[in-house]
């Protein structure tokens, strides 16, 4: 099943300057607790996706509000003269084919 099909919500936006943030949101309990139990998500997983290292990746499951957010490096500084997206809302589009064996 791909990311978006079992998600209440998924976005990203700035971290800083420097970082993108990733906010996937369930609307269950027992769907949170599966996809964190399959350990999709994973700074592998994210690395794989933005082609960065996973030590650079930071991944945390926040149960009380079934969120599982991700930060990462940006590629490049927001507002710099090589940006393209400067709010970093557009950045979560890799975690769209993102398939999650539940």
């Amino acid at each position: 099943m791909k990311l978006p099909e079992i998600t209440s919500f998924l976005k990203s936006a700035n971290a800083g300057a420097s970082e993108l943030t990733f906010d996937i949101g369930f609307a269950t309990k027992d769907t949170f607790d599966k996809v964190v139990a399959a350990a999709a998500i994973t700074p592998e997983t994210i690395g794989r996706l933005y082609s960065i290292a996973p030590s650079s990746v930071r991944v945390f499951a926040y149960e009380p509000a079934l969120i599982i957010k991700v930060t990462i490096p940006r590629v490049v500084r927001s507002g710099g003269i090589a940006e393209r997206d400067f709010d970093g809302t557009q950045q979560y589009a890799p975690l769209l084919d993102l398939e999650i064996a539940i």
